[in-house]
């Protein structure tokens, strides 16, 4: 039996005094398990918002990246209007040779079909950004045979991504140059004024 201790008298506790305990154990217990319930409850709810937030985060880009991306788009452009500028011609002239190569290009849709191939498919060299094409033929004044147009197409798109235009007078080997940005495929092509459209092999800068 327990014994409740009062200075130096013992007392044993009455029925009553338990039962007046005992009550306040149970629904201390009961709270203490509520509210473990109710914080575990308001964890799970944080976890699924964080998941919900970080998700958001890595699917939209910060303004940042924005920014960064619209610049790289900005740098391509200027770099592929300066490579269709490559040689010289104004904008207008450019535009013109555009709509020459792609007139050629429906009239002859294939290519490396006329001709010796050693004589007249496109050598390409990748230098960084820079692009330099060259093919071994003769400028002929006298019968004439030359090279009439040099020019890049985007192996994806297939827009004119440099042009260059020639005269039989023009000295040989027949040559063009433009600087194109990073990741960028393109063909080398020309079209010979007896023998048609020629292409080379397709290269990324």
């Amino acid at each position: 039996s327990s014994l409740a201790q009062t200075g130096s008298h013992k007392i044993r506790p009455t029925t009553n005094m338990v039962r007046k305990v005992a009550p306040r154990r149970q629904l201390s217990l009961l709270n203490v398990a509520a509210l473990l319930a109710g914080g575990l409850a308001a964890l799970q709810l944080a976890a699924t918002a964080f998941t919900t937030i970080t998700g958001t985060v890595h699917r939209q880009p910060t303004a940042l990246q924005a920014s960064a991306w619209d610049a790289e788009v900005t740098r391509k452009q200027a770099l592929l209007s300066a490579a269709v500028l490559a040689s010289g011609a104004s904008p207008a002239q450019a535009e013109d040779l555009k709509a020459k190569v792609k007139a050629l290009m429906k009239e002859d849709p294939k290519p490396n079909d006329n001709g010796a191939p050693e004589k007249h498919i496109p050598k390409t060299t990748v230098t960084g950004g820079s692009v330099d094409v060259v093919v071994p033929h003769v400028m002929d004044k006298e019968k004439p045979h030359y090279i009439q147009y040099m020019w890049l197409s985007d192996a994806k798109s297939g827009d004119i991504l440099a042009v260059k235009s020639f005269q039989a007078t023009d000295p040989s080997p027949p040559a063009i140059a433009a600087s194109l940005p990073a990741g960028t495929s393109a063909i080398p092509m020309l079209f010979c004024n007896l023998h048609g459209l020629w292409e080379g092999d397709k290269f990324t800068v």
